[in-house]
């Protein structure tokens, strides 16, 4: 991951509507499994691949189409703003590696993908603030954290299932696109 791999803007609307149609997928079949799901990893692994702004995009994308199906409101928004977070953190960890001039070992970006599940769940719970303020916020955040555990502990695997899977794939479509 030396740099950041760019496609045609007919390609990358082509990307973000499959990464979005498999994240999509996920949220909705896998609801029996309480924030068990490979989106937070997908998100972060699409930072790396194709930069902030794409992975923004599919953020967008990913969280209004699922949320006609699994139900839209205020936590939406919260939503978004959470794996928006997660991308910006993510395009740090990026751009410190890459002043090192090195790519982020697998482990470490797996790991660094479980913590993004409990700074999802934080951001998340900032929903209750418009609710009810701080003590509304802080119990919910405090009761969602087995879900947060949950959560992290997914992306731990998805990341560690999907990053070689993914990353390889998009190299090697980016080597293609660069013979043109």
């Amino acid at each position: 991951m030396s740099t950041t791999i760019k496609f045609p803007p007919a390609k990358e609307i082509a990307l973000i509507g499959i990464l979005a149609a498999l994240n999509i997928t996920s949220r909705i079949y896998l609801q029996f499994l309480p924030n068990i799901k490979p989106v937070t990893s997908i998100i972060i692994i699409s930072v790396l691949l194709f930069g902030l702004s794409f992975g923004i995009k599919l953020t967008f994308v990913t969280t209004i189409v699922s949320n006609v199906f699994l139900g839209m409101g205020l936590w939406t928004v919260f939503q978004i703003l959470a794996w928006v977070v997660i991308c910006l953190l993510t395009e740090t960890v990026k751009r410190l590696f890459l002043l090192k001039k090195k790519s982020p070992p697998l482990l470490f970006m797996a790991i660094f993908s479980s913590l993004m599940g409990y700074v999802f769940g934080f951001v998340v719970s900032f929903e209750q603030l418009c609710y009810g303020g701080w003590g509304l916020f802080l119990p919910y955040w405090i009761a969602g954290l087995t879900f947060d555990t949950l959560h992290a502990g997914g992306n731990f695997f998805f990341y560690l299932i999907c990053s070689p899977i993914l990353m390889k794939v998009f190299k090697i479509e980016a080597k293609k696109l660069a013979k043109k």
